[in-house]
C-alpha cells in the first residue's frame, strides 16, 4: 500500500507538470510546502532525513527561474520518492510503481520517470529560503517577532508590554487572571483543532479538519429574508475551487471584504462542510499568506476568552511568548526528580503545551505541567506536616477512665469507628507535640459527639475547649447540642463546665462578660463564629479547638484561633461533612493526621431517592404538597448556573415568585441565594429552622449542616448540572428527624456522564462511594476545582490522572527523606515555590 504522505505528495508533483512547472501547483510554491511535507512525513513514519532532503529540493526548485532546470530538479525529486524511507531502513515490499504523470500543457514536456533505485546519498543542503515556516517542530525562534526592549522584559513584566496588548486587551486578559508574561506561560488552552493537513482543494473531505492555501476568486455579500447578512467567497488553488461563508452582521462583512480582496493569497482552516451537495467551510478561520501563519498546517491551541478578545490575537500572543519567554523559565525540579518521573523539561513544556509538534508532545507537556501541580501541593502539605510536627503542645493525661465515663453517660452507644477516632485523639493529646487532625464523616455520622469527648478530656484537666463554626446559626446549634452532651459528662463525673456561646450578634454587655470569663478560666468552652479570634478574646488556657467545616475558613483566620493559645499550640481537630476519596485526602490534608468515621449510627433511616424527567415534575410537586400537607418542610433547590452569583441569583428570585404564584400559591416560601448578606442568610434559616415557612427556595448555597428535623423534602432542580458530591450534601439537609425523608432528582437534560451520576445517587447512601465514583467521573482536578474555596487551583490534572497523583505523592515523600530542609543547590527554587504556595494562599484567605 502506498504511502499517504508519499502519494499526497505525487499528486502535488503531478499537478506542477501538468501547470507548467511553474511552480502553482500549490500556492505560494513548492518551497513553500516543504515545512508541510515533513510533517506529513512524519506522521506517516518516514525518515526524518530523507524527507528533510526531499524538501531542500523542493525549496531548490521555487528558486529556480529555467523551466529546463525545474524539469530535471522535478524528474531528481520524483527519483527519491521511487523508495520511500520509512526510519533507518528501505520500505519493506515491492518498490512503488512508478509515478505517471498526465500530459503537461502545450510547449511542456512531462519529465520521464526514472526506474526504482535506492535514494541517492546524502549531499549539502542549499540555504534555506526566507519563507514562512509551518512545519510542526520547534525552529529557534527568530527575534524580528520580539523587539529588542522586549528582549529584555522578565516574566514579572505586565501583558501590556507585549505588542498587540494595548490597555484594553490588557482588561479583558485581567479578567481571566492574566496580569504578567509568567501568567501568560501558564494560560494553558481548553482544547487544540489539528490543521497539520495542508492539502490540496480536490483533496478535500467531508468533516474533516483541513488547511488549504488559495486565493480569492470572488467575494460578495448576501441579505437573507430574515435580515440576515452572509458573507460568501470563492476560493481557488491550482486544483479547484470552494465555497466559504460567515454569518456576521453588515459591520462584520464590511471587515471580511477589506480583508478578502479579490486576488489575495490566504491561508484558510475549518471544518469541511457541505452545502447544496458540494463541499464547503462555514466560518473558517484565514490568516493572509504574506504574514507569519499561526494557524495554518499545525494543531492549534483554543483558549478560552472574554468578551471583546479575539481568537487570533490571543493566539499570535502566546506563539511569541510560548517560543521566547519559555526559554527564560529556570528549570525547578531537581534532575533527580525529574529523571526518575521521565519527565519533559520544564521550558519545553511550556512550549509544547501552547504549539505542540504534535499531539504525542502535547500529552508529555501536559503530564509535565500536572505533575507540577501535584508536585508542589504535596511538597508543600509535607513541609507543612513537617513544621507542625515540630511545634510545642500541652499534652493532655487522658485516662481510659475518663474516656469509658463520658462514652457511658451518652444515651447511645458509640460506632466502632466513633470509638476508634476518640482513641485516636486521646493517644494524640497525650503527647507533647500539637495535634492537628482531620476528622471526616458523612452526614449523621456522629462527628460532634466525637468531638465533645476531645474537648470533655482536655477541660477534664483543667484546660479551656473551643469550636468555631462558619455561620451563626451554625454555632447556635453546635451550643445547643453541646450543652446537652455536657450536662450528661457532668452527671457521670465530669467537673461543671460553663460553656459560652460568642457570635458576631452577641450584645456588647455580654461579649465583655465572656472576655472576662475566658481570660480568668471560669468559662471552660466557648462556642462561636470568627468572633472567637478577635483580638479582645483572650484564654487562660486553651488547649483543645476544633474547627467545623474548616473549608469555610481562611488561613489567617484558623491561624488567630491557634495562636490563642499563648505559648504553646492548642491540640486542632479539623471537621469536615464532605467525604474526599483517600488518594485525595491525602493530597490536599497530606498535612494533617488523618480519621475517617465509615459507620452510621444504628437506626439512622435512609433518604428515599428518586430521578424524575421534566415531564414529570408536576408529579414532583404534588409529592411535596402532600408532605407539607402532613406537616412537613421542604427544600427546593434551583439549577446551577454557570455565568455568574448575580445571574444565578436572578434565577433564584424569579423561580421563587414563580413557584410561589403558580405552583404553591397556598403556602409561604422562602428564599436564600448567594448575593445575600451573611446576617439575611442567617435570619431566613433560622425562620425556616423555627417553621415560618414551609418551603425553602435555594441556590447551591443551602448551608451545610443545618439541621431542620422537620424538613422532609430535598427537591433539586437540574440535578445533572451537580457533582455527585454536592447532591449527596444536598441530600444530606434532610432526613434529621423521626419522619420518613426523601430526595427528588429532576434532570433538565441527558448525556451518559449525567445518567452515570444521577444513577449512582439513587443507588447508594454512603457518601465515600459516591466521592470516589465523583473522582472517578470527573478526575482530580476538576474535583478539586469545584471544591469549596481554599483548594489547590489544578489546571491540568486530568479524569486518567491518579497515578500521577500517586507519583507525585512518592517523589515529594523520598526527597523530603532525602533532603528535608531542601538545602540541595537544585532544590533552591523548589523550595521558593514551597514558600510562595503558602503565602499565595494566606493571601487570597483560602483554606488548607
Amino acid at each position: 500500500m502506498p504511502n499517504p504522505a508519499v502519494e499526497k505528495i505525487t499528486k502535488i508533483l503531478r499537478l506542477e507538470a501538468q501547470t507548467g512547472y511553474n511552480d502553482k501547483a500549490v500556492t505560494r510554491g513548492l518551497g513553500s510546502f516543504a515545512g508541510a511535507w515533513i510533517a506529513d512525513a512524519a506522521k506517516n513514519n518516514l525518515d526524518p532525513s530523507w524527507a528533510e532532503d526531499l524538501a531542500d529540493d523542493m525549496r531548490a526548485y521555487s528558486d529556480m527561474k529555467d523551466i529546463e532546470a525545474r524539469k530535471g530538479a522535478m524528474q531528481a525529486i520524483l527519483t527519491q520518492l521511487q523508495t520511500p524511507v520509512l526510519g533507518s531502513a528501505l520500505v519493506a515490499g515491492a518498490p512503488a510503481a512508478p509515478v505517471s504523470i498526465a500530459p503537461a500543457k502545450a510547449g511542456v514536456d512531462a519529465p520521464s520517470m526514472p526506474s526504482p533505485q535506492r535514494p541517492a546519498e546524502p549531499k549539502p543542503r542549499p540555504p534555506a529560503r526566507d519563507v514562512p515556516q509551518r512545519d510542526n517542530a520547534y525552529a529557534p525562534y527568530r527575534n524580528s517577532a520580539i523587539t529588542a526592549d522586549q528582549a529584555k522584559l522578565g516574566l514579572d513584566a505586565p501583558v501590556t508590554q507585549i505588542s498587540g496588548i494595548g490597555d484594553q486587551n490588557a482588561l479583558r486578559f485581567k479578567k481571566l487572571g492574566v496580569f504578567t508574561i509568567g501568567d501568560l506561560l501558564y494560560f494553558f488552552p481548553t482544547r487544540y483543532d489539528d490543521y497539520s493537513a495542508l492539502k490540496t482543494i480536490n483533496q478535500l473531505e467531508y468533516n474533516e479538519q483541513v488547511t488549504v492555501i488559495g486565493r480569492v476568486a470572488s467575494a460578495w455579500k448576501q441579505r437573507t429574508k430574515t435580515a440576515q447578512t452572509i458573507f460568501n467567497m470563492l476560493l481557488e488553488d491550482a486544483s479547484g475551487a470552494i465555497h466559504c461563508k460567515w454569518f456576521t452582521n453588515d459591520y462584520g462583512a464590511d471587515s471580511l471584504q477589506k480583508q478578502l480582496v479579490v486576488g489575495r493569497e490566504i491561508v484558510l482552516s475549518g471544518k469541511v462542510s457541505e452545502f447544496m451537495g458540494k463541499l464547503s467551510f462555514d466560518r473558517p478561520t484565514f490568516e493572509l499568506a504574506e504574514h507569519e501563519w499561526v494557524t495554518a498546517g499545525r494543531i492549534v491551541p483554543v483558549y478560552p476568552l472574554t468578551e471583546g478578545l479575539q481568537p487570533l490575537l490571543v493566539r499570535r500572543v502566546m506563539k511569541r511568548v510560548a517560543e521566547y519567554w519559555s526559554t527564560r523559565v529556570s528549570e525547578f525540579l531537581p534532575d533527580a526528580v525529574r529523571r526518575s518521573a521521565n519527565l519533559m523539561a520544564l521550558n519545553e513544556a511550556l512550549r509544547e503545551i501552547h504549539w505542540p509538534r504534535d499531539l504525542r508532545a502535547k500529552e508529555a507537556a501536559r503530564r509535565r505541567l500536572a505533575f507540577d501541580e501535584l508536585f508542589v501541593l504535596q511538597m508543600a502539605v509535607l513541609k507543612q506536616r513537617q513544621l507542625w510536627r515540630g511545634e510545642p503542645g500541652q499534652s493532655v493525661p487522658a485516662q481510659d477512665l475518663t474516656l469509658e465515663n463520658m462514652a457511658a453517660a451518652l444515651p447511645y452507644k458509640l460506632t466502632g469507628a466513633q470509638r476508634r477516632a476518640v482513641e485516636q485523639i486521646a493517644k494524640d493529646i497525650r503527647q507533647p507535640i500539637a495535634m492537628r487532625r482531620l476528622l471526616q464523616g458523612d452526614v449523621g455520622a456522629g462527628k460532634t459527639v466525637v468531638a465533645a469527648i476531645g474537648m470533655a478530656m482536655a477541660v477534664a484537666h483543667g484546660a479551656q475547649a473551643a469550636l468555631m463554626a462558619p455561620t451563626e446559626i451554625l454555632a447556635e446549634q453546635h451550643f445547643k447540642g453541646l450543652s446537652k452532651l455536657f450536662a450528661a459528662f457532668v452527671a457521670n463525673g465530669l467537673t461543671l463546665v460553663k460553656i459560652r456561646l460568642l457570635t458576631g450578634s452577641t450584645k456588647a454587655a455580654e461579649k465583655r462578660q465572656i472576655y472576662e470569663e475566658l481570660a480568668d478560666g471560669r468559662a471552660q468552652v466557648v462556642i462561636g463564629t470568627h468572633a472567637i479570634i478577635q483580638e479582645g478574646v483572650q484564654f487562660k488556657n486553651l488547649n483543645f479547638v476544633v474547627v467545623d467545616e474548616q473549608h469555610r475558613f481562611g488561613v489567617e483566620q484558623r491561624k488567630a484561633l491557634r495562636q490563642k493559645g499563648g505559648e504553646t499550640n492548642p491540640h486542632t481537630l479539623f471537621m469536615t461533612a464532605t467525604p474526599i476519596p483517600r488518594t485525595l485526602a491525602l493530597t490536599m490534608y497530606g498535612d494533617l493526621d488523618n480519621t475517617v468515621l465509615d459507620e452510621m449510627p444504628p437506626g439512622r433511616q435512609p433518604i428515599d431517592t428518586h430521578w424524575f424527567t421534566p415531564i414529570e415534575r408536576e408529579r414532583a410537586y404534588g409529592f411535596v404538597r402532600n408532605q407539607v400537607k402532613e406537616g412537613r418542610q421542604a427544600f427546593i433547590i434551583c439549577p446551577l448556573v454557570e455565568e455568574t452569583e448575580k445571574v444565578e441569583a436572578k434565577a433564584a428570585i424569579e423561580e421563587h415568585e414563580r413557584l410561589q404564584r403558580e405552583v404553591f400559591p397556598q403556602y409561604r416560601l422562602g428564599l436564600l441565594h448567594g448575593r445575600m448578606k451573611p446576617k439575611d442568610k442567617d435570619e431566613v434559616m433560622t425562620a425556616f429552622a423555627r417553621g415560618d415557612m414551609q418551603i425553602l427556595v435555594s441556590t447551591s448555597v443551602v448551608e451545610v449542616g443545618i439541621d431542620v428535623p422537620n424538613a422532609t423534602v430535598m427537591m433539586i432542580e437540574g440535578a445533572n448540572r451537580f457533582g455527585l458530591s454536592q447532591l449527596h450534601q444536598f441530600r444530606g439537609r434532610v432526613g434529621r428527624g423521626q419522619h420518613k425523608s426523601f430526595c427528588l432528582l429532576i434532570a433538565d437534560s441527558s448525556s451518559a456522564v449525567s445518567e452515570d451520576r444521577l444513577q449512582a445517587i439513587v443507588s447508594t447512601q454512603d457518601g465515600f462511594k459516591l466521592a470516589e465514583k465523583d473522582l472517578e467521573i470527573r478526575g482530580p482536578g476538576e474535583f478539586f476545582g469545584t471544591r469549596q474555596s481554599g483548594e489547590p487551583e489544578l489546571k491540568l490534572v486530568g479524569i486518567g490522572d491518579r497515578d500521577l497523583l500517586e507519583l507525585a505523592r512518592s517523589q515529594a515523600e523520598q526527597l523530603l527523606a532525602a533532603d528535608p530542609a531542601l538545602a540541595a543547590p537544585d532544590c533552591k527554587q523548589l523550595a521558593e515555590k514551597v514558600t510562595t504556595f503558602w503565602q499565595t494562599r494566606e493571601k487570597s484567605g483560602d483554606a488548607s
